[in-house]
């Protein structure tokens, strides 16, 4: 898969339907937010890809105790994580947000992510000290990148589904600019995104088309607060 499209690709595909409104008014912006905001949308949870899938592998030891310090500078999100013993068998690992420090002894059978120095450095905990020497492994998405400017390609998303970035981009953009037809991209593009995902569940879905639907409603709230203020200024 390629990802060759800018950002400043899909501001030039915009401009020509909402009539050349400016999104680079001062520093890229308010383009470069738009842009980020779909970037951080399409590439966090619950949405899985298959190219914005990472994976490590680290070992846990009896001495070791039930924390364990791993480099993963681009860690989003974990989707699966099991472990391998010895005998090259493997058991299954659940997964929490959290998981309290304990004495416990046998076989971990649960993982937390529990700090992140923001250094690229995450902790990781287990539900209990191991009782043999075995190795961790870990699927997981990468977080989104952060676009600096128009420059920035849309990358890791592919250009195939520039149907998807493109159209939450105009939305958003239409919203700015209170265009009336940015419910209706809306829509498009999140029915576009939902329909590049398999196996979400109805209640992520939900969760997903909610959250999107009241980022939606506030910006444009805001837009009309602006508007009224400026309005009474000018009175």
């Amino acid at each position: 898969m390629s990802c060759t499209k800018t950002i400043q690709d899909s501001v030039n595909w915009a401009a020509t339907i909402l009539k050349q409104q400016p999104l680079n008014v001062s520093n890229w912006e308010p383009g470069l937010t738009f842009a980020n905001l779909v970037l951080g949308r399409v590439l966090g949870p619950p949405m899985k890809w298959r190219f914005n899938r990472g994976n490590l592998n680290f070992p846990i030891t009896t001495a070791g105790g039930t924390d364990y310090s791993a480099v993963v500078g681009d860690l989003g999100w974990i989707e699966k994580q099991w472990i391998t013993d010895a005998s090259g068998k493997i058991h299954a690992l659940e997964g929490a947000e959290t998981l309290a420090k304990t004495t416990n002894s046998y076989r971990p059978k649960t993982m937390a992510p529990v700090y992140d120095d923001n250094a690229g450095n995450i902790t990781f905990r287990f539900d209990a000290i191991p009782t043999d020497n075995d190795t961790v492994y870990i699927d997981y998405q990468r977080k989104a990148p952060v676009a600096s400017s128009f420059g920035s390609n849309w990358a890791p998303l592919p250009d195939e589904y520039g149907y998807i970035y493109n159209q939450l981009f105009l939305a958003l953009a239409g919203n700015l600019v209170s265009d009336p037809r940015w419910p209706l991209w809306s829509q498009l593009g999140v029915a576009a995104l939902l329909g590049a995902q398999t196996g979400l569940s109805a209640q992520a879905i939900a969760i997903f088309a909610g959250e999107w639907d009241r980022l939606m409603q506030t910006l444009s709230k805001s837009q009309d607060a602006v508007k009224a203020g400026m309005t009474a200024l000018t009175k």
